[in-house]
């Protein structure tokens, strides 16, 4: 019949089991590797969209600040130049009774030298 040597095909199928259970475990570190990779980028990218939102809002705190500021400015500026304005309408006012009352002063000083 026929000879089939038992030892040879155990150690044929031993082998063939170990290289199966090797290909096995090895596709399944590689997916696992896959995954932590992905893991690894969704954090890292996560993390940098952290970053970019922390100064995207500290821009516009930043810009809020200073559009409050210069708001802030502007009305002491207007606050000043319409005190300034007042007071220069009232120099400008005082000026003018000022120069028409020595036209005045003028005239009469005239007047009299001519009697």
């Amino acid at each position: 019949m026929l000879d089939i040597n038992l030892n040879e095909l155990k150690a044929q199928l031993k082998a063939e089991l170990e290289a199966e259970l090797e290909a096995e475990l090895k596709s399944k570190q590689d997916a696992e590797q896959e995954v932590e990779i992905e893991e690894k980028e969704f954090h890292s990218q996560n993390q940098v969209n952290k970053q970019i939102n922390y100064n995207i809002l500290t821009q516009k705190q930043l810009q809020g600040q200073r559009s409050e500021n210069e708001n802030e400015a502007e009305a002491e500026n207007k606050a000043k130049s319409g005190s300034g304005s007042k007071a220069g309408a009232g120099a400008g006012a005082g000026a003018e009774a000022g120069a028409a009352a020595g036209a005045e002063a003028e005239i009469e000083v005239e007047e009299g030298k001519k009697k």
